[in-house]
């Protein structure tokens, strides 16, 4: 059978093919009882609206784009997916973008999608540096833009963050309730693709602020800096166990990186928890099913997603007289094995 047309869907609810047109469009004004005459038409007969005579009649793609730091990384992975199936349920569909952590690839990703006429944008991550987002949002005003995880501080973007500085000081308060007494840190980057993200600087400043608090040490030497990869946790890690004393325990500024850690520590001939804790932060799947367990803090990653869509729903309703909003959550603390060693041995 032919797909079926607006003017099948009337015939067969009995009303006219604008009626029609308006429930497929989300019209109010429409009657619940009419409503449900269409909604039915519309399923007997396998109703698909033709996207693209929507989009020219309307001016609307009826897509969002979102421009990701690394799809690679569990973490960014777990908020594209709320944020698609958030999408699915509105007839919107994703246009995703992977930066790699470069800039040039995260500036031509936001010139196509903006030249594309995408409906709205969703920066995740902070590979699209502040002064390319404002070059082209001068050029494309209307579009809104929701940034997680990134601080811009632009007119026209909304912002969706994470307390990383209260999550990074509750990780470390944990460890030192454990028992333990030098704790190192393995940071970001301080300069290039990843050193802008709000929770990865933010988590270094929680880190010393808990140790500050117990009269812990908290110098830089305790501080080993990597990129947020698997590679670069591993790297970071060897260079803390070649500063003596070696610390008997290590803060993670996010899974990734602790995996790679914990990698490290192994290769050294290190037990975790017992020679060294570890206590990471994202609480992406795989934290759960490595041996030991990784205590990690959680982030609302499927929450950020849909809520990056019902920002950008209410943006797209209020038309260009929206107004941004700011919202910050809060990660909570995922006790497992890779840090309670000392609570065990005083059982």
């Amino acid at each position: 059978m032919a797909n079926a047309t607006l003017k099948d869907v009337a015939a067969r609810a009995g009303v006219s093919v604008a009626t029609v047109s308006a429930v497929v469009n989300g019209a109010s004004w429409v009657t619940d009882a009419t409503r449900g005459r269409v909604q039915q038409a519309v399923t007997a007969l396998h109703y698909r609206p033709n996207r693209v005579a929507r989009s020219l009649k309307t001016k609307q793609a009826y897509a969002v784009g979102a421009i990701v730091s690394d799809v690679t990384n569990p973490f960014f992975t777990e908020i594209i997916r709320g944020l698609s199936h958030a999408l699915q349920e509105t007839d919107r569909h994703l246009v995703l973008c992977d930066a790699d952590h470069r800039f040039d690839l995260a500036d031509a990703h936001l010139h196509r999608l903006l030249d594309q006429q995408v409906d709205g944008l969703v920066l995740i991550g902070d590979s699209v540096q502040e002064a390319s987002l404002a070059r082209h949002l001068e050029q494309y005003p209307s579009v809104p833009v929701v940034a997680i995880e990134r601080d811009y501080g632009l007119d026209g973007v909304s912002t969706l963050l994470v307390d990383s500085e209260q999550g990074a000081h509750d990780a470390t308060a944990h460890l030192i309730e454990q028992g333990y007494g030098r704790i190192g840190l393995i940071a970001g980057p301080t300069e290039g693709a990843g050193s802008q993200t709000h929770g990865r600087a933010t988590r270094t400043e929680g880190w010393r602020r808990a140790l500050a608090e117990a009269g812990r040490p908290h110098g830089d030497n305790l501080i080993a800096r990597g990129t947020f990869r698997y590679e670069s946790g591993v790297e970071a890690m060897d260079e803390l166990l070649r500063r003596p004393p070696r610390p008997d325990a290590v803060f993670v500024a996010n899974d990734m990186m602790a995996l790679g850690a914990m990698h490290a520590l192994r290769q050294a001939g290190l037990r975790i928890p017992d020679d060294v804790a570890l206590v990471g932060f994202d609480d992406i799947p795989v934290s759960a099913l490595v041996a030991p367990a990784m205590s990690t803090m959680a982030m609302p990653t499927r929450h950020l997603g849909r809520a990056a869509h019902e920002v950008l729903q209410d943006h797209l309703t209020d038309g260009p007289g929206y107004v941004t909003v700011r919202r910050t959550y809060r990660a909570s603390l995922q006790v497992r094995g890779s840090s309670l060693a000392r609570v065990a041995a005083t059982e």
